[in-house]
């Protein structure tokens, strides 16, 4: 989860050979939220054979993505600017068009996701040292969990920007303890379901497919399969709607692409790239088929839970527990980092009016201390937009006003919250997208200068028809409103409401996106060439990475 991919980087020329590049690549792009997904997976199919097949889909468009930017990147190396999506953007669409994109990851993409992330910390947290009822499949004090999360997710927030605002040593020491620990749970898990393959043992209470002794995860009529539909194409629309939460378990892997100018030889950069994300594809995909052999609906498909059924040791599920709270701290403290440096290159790229240097001037620990400022409070602000959207869904099914829902089957308040997160990522694969077809017209335009790849247009034609008709489908099931109406026509009170709340977080963000980068634009214009050729000396300062002199 930790979108390096966006910061910039060093400039050491070939400082990564194969091995380095392949343990970076991998420590960085596998998520925390690996070990959540397939659960909210779940809720949204139920059904772990359709799961499956959407990571399989999703796993090639990535690989697939993979290959058009390998192309893309080798702009960047050339001119030796750092490998990021801003610089992509701006050298194939112009900077008139790439205000936009830093605008998307610097107030909505980042602020969303860190306040995102901190709720499922909250949750992860909760579900470690509270029980679920096992009876109802939810917990029998709701308001208490909201209550507990939120909390959770507020100091979560405060603390990793107290620390990550004002030095970054704590930081660079929580990525690397965070990255050994956020390991540890996948490697477990894999490596117990691989020794119960080999026949090695049993697991403790026969948990492989829910007792039926085998992995028969397309088999239509398993108990997990439940929401496996007779109707192929009903099938293939839930397998569409679930790529957006995979999407974001993959999002990662633009760091692979970036690394390019960081490669000993071109050579080991291309086999790094594409063997790590194959490498993670494979794990992502052998982790996935465990959590469904191994986990149950009563107590989830997540990791803990399937260490749980294979060890009968819950000592050791709630142990796993805390390592996953661990590694979605280590989750959102990195994003910190590459947020407050993505809103610093809005002031140095000139997108937002900053004449004095404020947002890059550097603090003794060389943090640009007032970009983080700002960071912070976009994070804190989006976190209570989520927390009272999802609050007011709570309340309509705690109180049951629509009597159709009871309230002791929440096992989750990540109502708007958790589906905000798979809409800005949609919208940042959409932003890919873009900068693949401006690469496509660059084949032919021959803007800038890029070393080809002779598997680029059938990689970019499948990457582009997929991710659009996944945004196609997507926002048709946004505006899809049978949902709130059950079989007699009553309406369901939380259905409404949820369905209000997406459309307006929806407009609330396009309108960011789209208008925002445009007044920013204007301000901007407004300076005069004096003032913009004195902030070229803080810029250089900035890049250089030398103390502002209001900090000395």
């Amino acid at each position: 989860m930790n979108k390096k991919s966006f910061t910039n980087k060093s400039n050491q020329e070939g400082q990564y050979g194969l091995l380095s590049m392949l343990a970076l690549i991998v420590g960085v792009v596998i998520g925390s939220g690996i070990y959540v997904v397939n659960d909210a997976l779940y809720k949204i199919s139920n059904s772990a054979g359709l799961i499956i097949i959407s990571w399989l889909l999703i796993a090639l468009i990535v690989l697939f993505m993979l290959i058009a930017f390998i192309e893309i990147s080798s702009i960047t190396a050339k001119k030796k600017e750092a490998g990021t999506i801003n610089n992509w953007f701006k050298h194939l669409w112009g900077k008139k068009y790439s205000k936009y994109i830093g605008v998307f990851f610097a107030i909505v993409y980042f602020p969303v996701l860190i306040s995102v992330l901190s709720i499922i910390l909250g949750e992860e947290f909760f579900k470690t040292i509270w029980p679920i009822n096992n009876a109802t499949g939810g917990y029998d004090s709701p308001y208490l969990m909201f209550l507990f999360v939120t909390v959770v997710s507020f100091f979560a927030i405060n603390i990793i920007f107290a620390i990550n605002t004002y030095t970054f040593k704590p930081g660079n020491k929580i990525q690397e303890t965070g990255t050994i620990i956020k390991l540890i749970p996948l490697i477990l898990l894999i490596f117990l379901g691989l020794l119960i393959l080999m026949n090695a043992f049993t697991a403790n209470n026969d948990a492989i497919n829910n007792g039926e002794g085998n992995f028969n995860f397309f088999d239509s009529t398993a108990a997990f399969n439940q929401g496996w539909s007779n109707n192929g194409f009903e099938n293939f629309k839930m397998i569409l709607l679930m790529a957006p939460t995979i999407m974001f378990s993959f999002d990662g892997f633009l760091f692979a692409a970036s690394l390019q100018n960081e490669s000993k030889k071109p050579s080991t950069y291309k086999v790094a790239a594409l063997s790590g994300v194959i490498f993670i594809i494979l794990i992502y995909i052998l982790l996935s088929l465990f959590v469904f052999a191994f986990g149950d609906e009563s107590g989830g498909f997540i990791v803990a839970n399937s260490l749980y059924n294979i060890t009968g040791q819950k000592w050791l599920s709630t142990l796993v527990g805390l390592m996953i709270v661990i590694s979605v701290f280590t989750g959102i403290s990195g994003n910190s980092i590459a947020q407050n440096r993505m809103i610093a290159d809005l002031s140095v790229n000139n997108e937002i009016k900053d004449l004095n240097g404020n947002l890059i001037a550097r603090n003794k620990a060389k943090v640009p201390q007032n970009s983080a400022k700002l960071s912070w409070i976009l994070a804190l602000m989006w976190l209570l937009i989520f927390r009272l959207f999802d609050l007011f869904i709570l309340i309509s099914i705690v109180e049951n006003k629509d009597q159709f829902i009871t309230f002791n089957t929440v096992n989750s308040t990540l109502f708007i919250s958790g589906w905000s997160l798979n809409f800005i990522t949609l919208i940042s694969y959409t932003f890919y997208v873009l900068v693949i077809i401006g690469a496509f017209k660059n084949r032919f335009n021959h803007k800038v200068e890029v070393d080809k790849n002779k598997f680029f247009y059938p990689a970019a034609f499948i990457s582009i028809v997929m991710i659009s008709i996944i945004l196609l489908v997507f926002m048709i099931d946004l505006f899809d409103y049978r949902t709130i109406f059950t079989d007699n026509n009553q309406i369901i009170i939380s259905e409404l409401l949820s369905y209000i709340f997406h459309i307006m977080v929806v407009v609330i963000i396009i309108l960011i996106i789209i208008f925002l980068p445009i007044y920013l634009a204007k301000d901007v214009k407004k300076a005069s060439k004096e003032e913009l050729r004195k902030k070229e000396k803080l810029i250089k300062a900035y890049k250089m990475q030398k103390i502002d002199p209001r900090y000395k």
